[in-house]
């Protein structure tokens, strides 16, 4: 499989999507928001139709739902081999590295069995009731090393953390370094943003066009109509959160797209820190390329892996013969 990462703006989906046409692939998407159903504008979803190429793993979790990173790696190592069995390229593409990670190495995590659903309700409960910071004091006590690496507002890792020692009774930062076979050979590729004040202004464009296509109805929506909180997983995205100041404390809109701005620029920081630590046998590429000119690179890239493989396989039956 391909998979393409980068940060948030710096154009992931319309390489995906061109690249996935080029070369007889569909797409899966690694966004730990455009999982949910009806969060369409504030996670800037792309339709199938819009970039002409089939994307799994978008709307498959309504909003009120606990999703964890256990529950991805299923659901992608399950589209994936879908594609392949049709004789498709699978073309990973998104910007949670948390996501990514879990298909190139399959760390422990402990089984689904584990982490039950009563235990996730409990920690819910809690973190509704008693905040986030009462539950990453929790983790402190039974982790300080994986406290120490997840910030307090990471709602999600924190949460997924303390299930993980609550459930096996070992830390949750032993148990990330038990690393398995990956699922499938593969080929990372990076967007690297070298200009940053283009990518700052990408993402002003692009919340300006959230606010502008009716993000605040959006967001009214699911909270009064679908009854959500902004205490649930779902909610504490960047482009949702913000609003619990206008909805609850009457700030003006303005000041809330400011605030989404601000955040999804710090979001982007630590995605291009996350990609450039994390993956020694990533090809990086430059976002301010043109996206004919990146599609090539990789085609090229994916033509020599195949040739390469297809002769190692021919070497081995000639041995084995």
């Amino acid at each position: 499989m391909i998979i393409i990462g980068g940060p948030t703006a710096s154009g992931k989906t319309a390489l995906a999507a061109l690249v996935a046409r080029s070369l007889n692939g569909e797409i899966v998407s690694a966004d730990s928001m455009q999982i949910y159903q009806g969060m369409d504008i504030g996670t800037a979803k792309a339709k199938d139709n819009q970039i002409g190429v089939r994307q799994h793993l978008i709307d498959i979790v309504a909003p009120d739902e606990s999703f964890s990173v256990v529950d991805y790696r299923n659901a992608a190592v399950a589209a994936i081999r879908d594609i392949e069995s049709r004789k498709k390229l699978p073309v990973v593409t998104g910007g949670t590295g948390f996501y990514i990670s879990s298909l190139l190495t399959e760390y422990g995590y402990g089984s689904d069995n584990d982490c039950n659903q009563n235990l996730r309700r409990e920690l819910e409960n809690e973190l509704t009731n008693k905040g986030s910071q009462f539950l990453h004091d929790r983790l402190f006590a039974l982790d300080p090393a994986a406290a120490a690496k997840i910030h307090p507002n990471n709602i999600k890792r924190v949460l997924r953390a303390l299930e993980v020692c609550l459930a096996t009774g070992k830390p949750f930062s032993n148990q990330q370094n038990i690393r398995k076979n990956p699922v499938s050979p593969y080929m990372l590729f990076v967007l690297r943003v070298n200009d940053r004040q283009s990518l700052r202004q990408k993402i002003d464009v692009r919340v300006d066009k959230m606010i502008a296509d009716g993000l605040e109805n959006e967001v009214h929506s699911l909270i009064f109509d679908k009854g959500l909180n902004f205490s649930m997983q779902s909610m504490q995205g960047i482009g949702y959160k913000e609003w619990r100041a206008r909805f609850e404390f009457g700030a003006e809109v303005p000041a809330v797209a400011e605030e989404i701005k601000k955040n999804t620029r710090a979001y982007a920081k630590r995605q291009q820190t996350w990609f450039a630590h994390q993956y020694e046998d990533a090809i990086y590429l430059d976002a301010s390329e043109s996206l004919q000119t990146l599609a090539e690179r990789i085609a090229e890239h994916a033509h020599l892996q195949k040739h390469s493989y297809s002769v190692f396989q021919n070497e081995n039956n000639l041995k084995t013969e």
